[in-house]
């Protein structure tokens, strides 16, 4: 009989990263047969592009239901653990974790980024819910380093994102551009990097809430086409993308794209700085703009196996 795994995190929303992940995810769950429930904020969404079971986010009584009826948690990717914007994230997720904890089923963090957990509250919850974990696994060092000092056993693994594929796509002629809302663009460096661009460009809205109104201003000073479905296929056949986006550009490099990094998160600088590409910042001229995207490359992504094994143990 197939296990039943329920799936929390930041879903439904149509955020790039997150779908890419949960897409990521439940690929590798269904070739093990697994019975698949996610928390959603659209159910309808979620079944129609993954072809699994859903339940309301924030429905309790959906929650309730769905983790008395699964076997195994798994609460991620993302940054699901952290009070920088508000401790109600942090105590809605440690409530579904914990939960499933006191109900006797299995709980695995996947491919978190833990923090910043500036609340007493935010810290006891993670601190005495990580611990009852079957497994923990963390996205970066910081996250490692915290977890760590806590006395908690976790694993640092590849961005599941490194385990897509992506088959080969004649490029056209055209460069893509991903903008989110953030507070260098502005319209001075979005004049200026629509003087850099020479041709109509796709430009890539990722999250309708944080992008969609600063690429429609974009559109408006280039006449370029603003792209919000298919979002894979579209960015595999640019031939330069220009973008802020961490997942948009493991995508789009899988893809063999050529890419520049637009400097807004260390994430994105240093995976500028590990693979060569131009990196644009926010006070460059059109000039210097215009050059980096000529010297925009592609990159050999490493093979960064995600050790999957390490969650399916719990699952078959």
């Amino acid at each position: 009989m197939a296990k039943k795994v329920a799936i929390s995190g930041y879903y439904g929303f149509k955020n790039f990263g997150d779908e890419l992940i949960l897409s990521i995810l439940t690929e590798h769950l269904k070739r093990d047969g697994t019975d698949i429930t996610v928390f959603t904020v659209n159910p309808e969404f979620t079944a129609q592009t993954y072809g699994v079971k859903t339940a309301r986010t924030f429905n309790p009584l959906d929650v309730i239901k769905t983790i008395a009826a699964t076997d195994v948690l798994i609460s991620g990717g993302g940054s699901l653990f952290q009070d920088a914007t508000s401790l109600k994230s942090v105590i809605y997720y440690a409530f579904v974790l914990g939960l499933a904890q006191l109900s006797g089923k299995k709980t695995i963090i996947f491919s978190q980024g833990v923090g910043p957990l500036n609340h007493p509250i935010s810290r006891f919850l993670v601190k005495n819910l990580f611990r009852r974990c079957n497994y923990v696994s963390v996205r970066d060092e910081k996250s490692l380093d915290l977890l760590k000092n806590w006395g908690i056993d976790a694993e640092l693994v590849p961005d599941p994102a490194y385990s897509l594929e992506i088959s080969p796509c004649t490029k056209e002629p055209v460069t893509g551009v991903q903008l989110r809302q953030f507070e260098g663009v502005d319209d001075k460096f979005l004049t200026n990097l629509a003087a850099a661009i020479q041709t109509k460009p796709k430009i890539f809205s990722l999250q309708k809430s944080l992008d969609l109104e600063v690429c429609k201003n974009f559109a408006n000073k280039t006449d370029g086409k603003i792209i919000e479905e298919n979002l894979i296929e579209e960015l595999s056949r640019v031939e330069i993308l220009v973008s802020m986006r961490f997942h948009s550009l493991i995508a789009a490099l899988k893809a063999g794209v050529k890419c520049a990094v637009i400097n807004y998160d260390p994430k994105v600088k240093t995976l500028a700085e590990n693979y060569s590409l131009p990196l644009i910042e926010f006070t460059d001229s059109a000039d210097v703009i215009k050059q980096k995207i000529n010297n925009a490359a592609s990159a050999q992504l490493p093979e960064q196996t995600f050790p999957w094994e390490k969650i399916l143990k719990f699952i078959s």
